[in-house]
């Protein structure tokens, strides 16, 4: 039976986009990355023998169908403000997969991706306080805090999870969202600080707002510019620059309140990590961990992406120790889990974003936002500026690491399949 056999009304091809679509919009809202949902797309309309182009977009899917003799039909699906959940991706990446090795009829087809919709696998709210509070208590120890500074990162995380998924059910835009959590997690670490319940502010504040700095968006936003969809590049680094701007809103708001309301010029004391190699790596581990659930990775993914995330980071202060450069350093370990990624995901059969939006985490230079707001506010604009540039130039080659490894393996797949073209054609 040919690929085009289940496609020869014009009814059966609109059928088809509208499958085309859906699982497309479905890849987009699990927070697939662009190039990832239109490669998807791309090979099922060419497995069904369907010429046509996809247009995606982190905000809207365009599917374009060119049927022979016939004129073409689009449809547009726009994508609602979305997290990111892997276990979604996987499942309707697999489900892609499958249709594009089995050519099963359109209906057939639907139905298959109408019980992945009718059957989400997602943890339940009580998993998800623990993720909030184990990540951001994780992250606080690896920033160099104490274990009483982890345990109010760890209380402050609980308490911002709560707030952000009661505003969500409320339709509270992000922006204010951020601003909000922000606001509270910097009054609390502050004031706690002060009164000597914990003893570095930064750390359980940078441990707590973990859960919202942007830094993972502008690594992939950065990426996808990089790659050339410069359009959705675009796109995600204005929701950086909105995300980042309510960061500074919220802390500098805090920072400044706190000032004011203790009299002193900074509460806290800048992080100097005094933990041995191991320890930073077994916690970066740890966090990555949290996110996990975040995220909604299953077994055995948790435990790929926790070692990779200690992977990540080993590599990092490795390549810092030999080069004498952190920015190199940033480079050399994206470049690592990118590696790391490709291979597992090769293994399981599953995407490589699956393990690299959880390992790359303790990269994520979300210290840096905190340190830009807290030197802006003490007068120390140069400090200020040059910190805003190591972010994002740390983020920048977090990006190029990540691309560097992920285009020559996508190389090594199409020489692949410029081969097996070639002796079919022998044959």
């Amino acid at each position: 039976m040919s690929d085009t056999a289940f496609l020869k009304t014009k009814e059966e091809t609109e059928a088809f986009l509208d499958l085309a679509v859906s699982l497309g919009y479905r890849l987009l809202s699990a927070g697939a990355e662009i190039s990832r949902v239109e490669e998807a797309v791309t090979r099922l309309m060419r497995a069904y023998g369907v010429p046509g182009d996809v247009f995606a977009i982190p905000s809207s899917l365009i599917v374009t169908v060119c049927p022979e003799g016939e004129e073409p039909v689009t449809e547009m699906r726009r994508i609602a403000p979305h997290g990111t959940d892997v276990d979604g991706i996987e499942r309707y990446y697999a489900l892609a997969r499958q249709l594009c090795a089995e050519h099963p009829d359109v209906a057939e087809a639907r139905s298959r991706l109408a019980a992945i919709e009718k059957s989400p696998n997602r943890y339940p709210a009580p998993f998800l306080y623990f993720a909030y509070f184990f990540a951001a208590a994780a992250f606080a120890v690896f920033f160099g805090g104490t274990a009483s500074d982890g345990l109010l990162a760890g209380i402050c995380g609980v308490i911002t999870g709560a707030f952000l998924r009661m505003l969500t059910r409320f339709r509270v835009n992000s922006f204010f969202q951020t601003m909000a959590a922000s606001f509270f997690i910097g009054v609390v670490s502050q004031t706690l600080t002060h009164f000597h319940v914990i003893r570095y502010a930064d750390a359980a504040a940078i441990g707590a707002l973990m859960l919202l700095v942007p830094g993972m968006m502008m690594t992939d936003s950065m990426r996808d510019i990089i790659y050339g969809d410069t359009l959705s590049g675009i796109n995600k680094l204005v929701g950086v620059a909105l995300t980042a701007a309510a960061l500074l809103l919220g802390t500098g708001t805090a920072l400044r309140l706190s000032y004011a309301l203790w009299d002193v010029t900074s509460v806290g004391i800048s992080l100097d990590v005094p933990y041995p190699w191991w320890i930073q790596i077994l916690f970066a581990a740890l966090a990555c961990c949290g996110y996990c659930i975040l995220f909604n990775i299953r077994t055995p993914g948790m435990f790929i992406c926790m070692a990779g995330g200690g992977l990540g980071w080993g590599a990092y202060l490795l390549a810092e120790r030999i080069s004498s450069s952190a920015l190199f350093a940033y480079f050399a370990a994206a470049a690592s889990i990118s590696l790391y990624a490709e291979i597992m995901a090769r293994i399981r059969k599953f995407p490589a974003f699956s393990y690299l939006v959880i390992a790359l985490l303790p990269l994520v230079p979300g210290a840096g936002v905190y340190y830009t707001v807290e030197y802006l506010l003490q007068g120390s604009e140069m400090l200020s500026v040059g910190q805003g540039v190591r972010t994002a130039a740390a983020a920048g080659l977090i990006a190029v690491g990540m691309l560097v490894v992920s285009s020559l393996f996508r190389m090594a797949g199409v020489a692949r399949q410029q081969r097996a073209e070639k002796r079919r054609k022998t044959e």
